[in-house]
């Protein structure tokens, strides 16, 4: 399949993939908001239960030729899986040290990241209305990170930055690298994550209930997630593939709202508002150029 002929049903199973895969990450934020271990460990259960789920799923879709698909994603695959530990590295940072609304609104901000390496790394252009959404999603950006009023912090917003910027960077490698299927090269994310964890070293702690909390979302929910997320950019673009994102970031704070009663700052509301209304209406432009609205 061209990278860049999107047919009818490639682009719907991209789309599918997409929408699957990111209200698979949803709940995640409740568990690290819950949970009360220090990072480093946080680091270390994540990079066992992410090896263990990714390596049942290569397990599960190839059978026998589990080793051979490992081979075929290449040195492709160890950097999407590198990638993709750096992204999570920062996304726990992020969701430990600041509120859960500003994390994953500033996340959210994926697809821009994703139109800027594209334009810098595939030197693509930048339209108009991209451009403008570049303007008024970083002024949205900046409301939130100025906040470090109740649960927010500098630190943590910043963080969340950078999970948004390897999203991105995860996204457009995929895509550069399609047809191929790198996404078993996530086992060795789950193998980087543990040592990310390991060489900040901590104190093994966790009960067994923020085990179990763990290993349902690392072991399972979130590697499907993001097996359908790293499999979608073969069918649809990268950009498009983050825009999906936005769905984590209203999802994933309204989950900690309701079950630990951690309500966003008036500040973040407003910043919040303003990356909304720029992503949406940057969707809306993009979508509809591209043809998703067709029958």
């Amino acid at each position: 399949m061209s990278t860049n002929q999107e047919g009818a049903s490639g682009r719907s199973t991209g789309m599918l993939y997409s929408l699957v895969g990111a209200l698979l990450l949803t709940p995640d934020a409740v568990v690290l908001r819950w949970i009360s271990i220090e990072h480093a460990e946080v680091l270390l259960w994540r990079g066992v239960f992410f090896t263990l789920g990714f390596s049942l799923i290569v397990l599960m879709r190839r059978r026998s030729k589990v080793f051979s698909a490992i081979r075929l994603a290449g040195w492709p695959g160890v950097f999407c899986g590198l990638f993709f530990a750096l992204n999570t590295y920062f996304y726990t940072q992020a969701l430990l040290q600041t509120s859960a609304a500003a994390a994953m609104m500033i996340i959210s901000t994926a697809p821009i990241f994703a139109a800027l390496i594209g334009w810098f790394w595939l030197r693509e252009r930048l339209s108009l209305s991209v451009g403008l959404t570049i303007v008024v999603t970083m002024i949205g950006m900046a409301i939130i990170v100025s906040d470090e009023g109740g649960q927010n912090s500098l630190f943590g917003n910043l963080m969340a930055v950078g999970c948004a910027a390897f999203m991105a960077i995860n996204f457009n490698w995929a895509r550069r690298y399609a047809p191929r299927d790198i996404s078993p090269g996530l086992i060795f994310g789950g193998v980087f994550v543990f040592i990310f964890g390991w060489l900040e070293t901590g104190v093994i702690q966790a009960r067994p209930g923020e085990l179990g909390a763990m290993f349902l979302s690392a072991a399972i929910a979130m590697p499907i997630g993001f097996v359908l997320l790293q499999i979608a950019p073969r069918y649809i673009s990268a950009t498009k593939v983050s825009l999906f994102l936005l769905l984590e970031s209203i999802f994933a704070p309204v989950w900690v709202w309701l079950v630990l009663d951690e309500a966003p700052s008036i500040t973040t509301m407003v910043g919040s508002a303003v990356v909304v209304f720029a992503l949406l209406l940057y969707s809306y432009q993009m979508l509809k150029r591209s043809g998703a609205f067709k029958p």
